[in-house]
């Protein structure tokens, strides 16, 4: 959502300001009066709520000094690191700045980014948020950015979280007149797109191959330590299979891997197999691609990283076709229009920043190899969707669909 938003406004030409921000040791200020507020607006019972005090208020803990306890003490706010139940509180409580920033754009006291497409469907973003990674979208404007502030001390002093600036970035897109001016208005640094957020690139372009050098470092630096063992051809290979194979995943299930990166990481494979922790060159044995593929066809079940990269982004597309209903859908709707009842149409703006394309074009491969189940026939085509055994109508009886 975060690249398609950035892609939206950098093509309208717009100045736009991204701010990430960073919440100060978060668990640790969380105001528990706050907390209870926040839980009873939101339609947590009494009995609910009594649980959650009980469980958090009546902790005790003790310092260890030179290995002796020194007593025990109760805490007055703030979440326990590792409670299975603060990640869950922790997002409930952060539904405050949620709403605060929501109130504000109703009001039009900020603005966010704006997605639209040719038919008039607009959808605004202000702001997303997973846990306490925060990012907002506003116009380059002085008088937003002191909106954010006021919102930002306000919400500081009910919640009792405070970001912190020296971690918070602001970054600019497209032209940006005056933003030292404008840092100054919100505080944090100035920051230059592309960025990372939650792990992943954001503002860079999905098809270049330097975003990808994090992945490729990873893997280097793992075979590092595994070529200082003496392992067996079995031992490299389950090292392969089981640990080097899944380290691309994070990255692959959004963007299209370049068969550059491809073969760098076919060669870290493929050189660790046969070499090890061997200083010289080897003979290899076999050809890399007779080891691809599943144990019972004759491989020994080496990722296939083209194949299992289409299969991650696949997965959207699975996805939008489903009844699901979340922001991320309302952002591709609005950008690409529905075709038809399981996908948008196609893409034909040039590669940026935006993902959907190289997802989008993967359709007609998913939609050949998936079978429909009937249920109200509202979202199937009578000619073009696999309801049949066989297949589409339109493959078995062209001529009758070309009259049709």
């Amino acid at each position: 959502m975060a690249n398609e938003c950035v892609d939206s406004r950098t093509r309208s030409n717009a100045p736009g300001i991204l701010c990430k921000l960073d919440i100060q040791k978060a668990y640790d200020h969380l105001n528990w009066q706050f907390l209870w507020e926040t839980l009873d607006k939101r339609g947590f019972g009494g009995r609910w709520l009594r649980w959650m005090k009980f469980c958090i208020q009546t902790v005790k803990y003790s310092v260890l000094i030179n290995g002796s306890p020194t007593g025990f003490f109760s805490a007055q706010r703030g979440l326990r690191q590792g409670d299975p139940l603060s990640p869950f509180l922790f997002i409930i409580a952060m539904e405050g700045l949620s709403d605060m920033l929501k109130t504000a754009r109703e009001n039009l006291w900020l603005k966010g980014f704006k997605i639209s497409n040719r038919v008039g469907c607009e959808l605004e973003i202000t702001h997303l948020q997973y846990a306490d990674d925060t990012l907002i979208f506003c116009d380059a404007n002085k008088e937003q950015l002191r909106m954010l502030r006021v919102i930002f001390i306000l919400f500081e002093a009910v919640s009792g979280l405070h970001i912190n600036w020296n971690k918070s970035f602001l970054f600019p897109v497209n032209v940006v007149p005056d933003l030292s001016s404008l840092a100054r208005t919100l505080g944090g640094r100035i920051g230059d797109l592309p960025t990372t957020y939650l792990g992943m690139p954001l503002g860079a372009n999905s098809r270049s191959l330097g975003i990808w050098n994090g992945v490729i470092e990873k893997c280097e630096r793992r075979l590092v330590n595994w070529k200082s063992q003496y392992l067996s051809l079995g031992g490299r290979l389950t090292l392969i299979n089981s640990v080097l194979d899944s380290m691309p995943s994070y990255m692959m299930s959004l963007f299209p891997i370049p068969d550059g990166v491809i073969d760098r990481l076919d060669a870290l494979r493929r050189n660790f197999l046969w070499e090890g922790n061997s200083e010289t060159k080897k003979f290899y044995l076999v050809k890399w691609a007779a080891l691809i593929g599943n144990k019972q066809v004759g491989g020994l079940g080496v990722r296939n990283l083209k194949t299992q990269n289409q299969c991650l982004l696949m997965k959207w597309l699975w996805r939008l076709a489903s009844n699901e209903q979340a922001l991320w859908k309302e952002v591709i709707q609005a950008k690409y229009e529905m075709e038809d009842h399981w996908s948008t149409s196609m893409v034909t703006n040039t590669y940026g920043t935006s993902l959907w394309r190289t997802i989008r074009n993967l359709w007609p491969k998913l939609r050949g190899n998936c079978k429909i189940k009937i249920g109200n026939g509202v979202k199937v085509s009578f000619w073009e969707d696999s309801w049949l055994e066989q297949g589409p109508l339109k493959t078995l009886f062209p001529d009758v669909f070309i009259l049709n």
